[in-house]
């Protein structure tokens, strides 16, 4: 996942839109529940970028631009089925206080539910904790938290001010392009076998969640309503 867009309002609503930038080669599925979780799969490494699980906990990571790379640790993406095994953001939070920074590459993790919102960031040497405040749209890209130069990171949170959350109004800002490719919501990339692998539109609301997911890039491939996966997710078992 290379950009995210989260709003939480407690004890209301929680509202994601994200798109995933991956090489485009690399193997993933597309989201299904597998023990209380909802998330797609990155076929490569086994892992995920985003997920919801049955207590209502989203959680997503984007990788963090300029970190050292140690292909000996551990996947990412398996960071974040781990943290969907949390009951809720405060207990995510502080379980990951415990986590070390050399255990992971370099990664910014975003973590919410109806009544808290956090982000633990790493460089691949110290992890960091902080809460993401109440009522704002916040956006974080592989360039956040002094990564790098945040022009993507300005123009996406520009597109979605006073963007009240729907799943096709939060849909549309995440199609458009930039004058430079890699500062787009949307990325083409195709020179150098990159791109955006996939977009997730989610609201969470006391009475359960509604979700668009999108194969491919969101700009020229239509949504689909994913919903009815995330329902399931809490249904009684049968």
């Amino acid at each position: 996942m290379c950009t995210l867009v989260l709003l939480q309002r407690p004890g209301e609503l929680l509202a994601v839109s994200g798109n995933r930038n991956e090489l485009l080669a690399r193997p993933a599925s597309g989201p299904r529940v597998e023990k209380g979780v909802l998330a797609p799969r990155d076929e490569l490494a086994h892992g995920s970028w985003l997920g919801l699980n049955r207590h209502g906990l989203f959680v997503c990571v984007t990788n963090r631009r300029g970190a050292m790379v140690d292909p000996s640790r551990k996947s990412r993406g398996l960071l974040v089925l781990e943290a969907l095994q949390a009951r809720s953001a405060r207990g995510l939070h502080d379980a990951l206080a415990e986590l070390h920074g050399d255990r992971h590459n370099g990664f910014h993790l975003a973590y919410a539910d109806l009544s808290d919102a956090f982000v633990s960031w790493s460089d691949g040497f110290a992890v960091h904790h902080l809460p993401l405040a109440a009522g704002q749209v916040h956006v974080i890209t592989e360039r956040s938290f002094g990564a790098g130069e945040a022009a993507r990171e300005r123009s996406v949170a520009a597109a979605f001010a006073g963007l009240e959350p729907d799943l096709r109004a939060w849909r549309e800002p995440m199609t458009k392009h930039a004058s430079e490719p890699l500062e787009s919501a949307c990325v083409h990339a195709d020179a150098v076998g990159y791109g955006t692998r996939s977009s997730l539109q989610l609201l969470v609301r006391p009475a359960g969640a509604s979700a668009l997911w999108t194969d491919g890039h969101p700009c020229v491939n239509e949504p689909r309503d994913i919903s009815g996966l995330a329902a399931a997710l809490f249904s009684p078992p049968r």
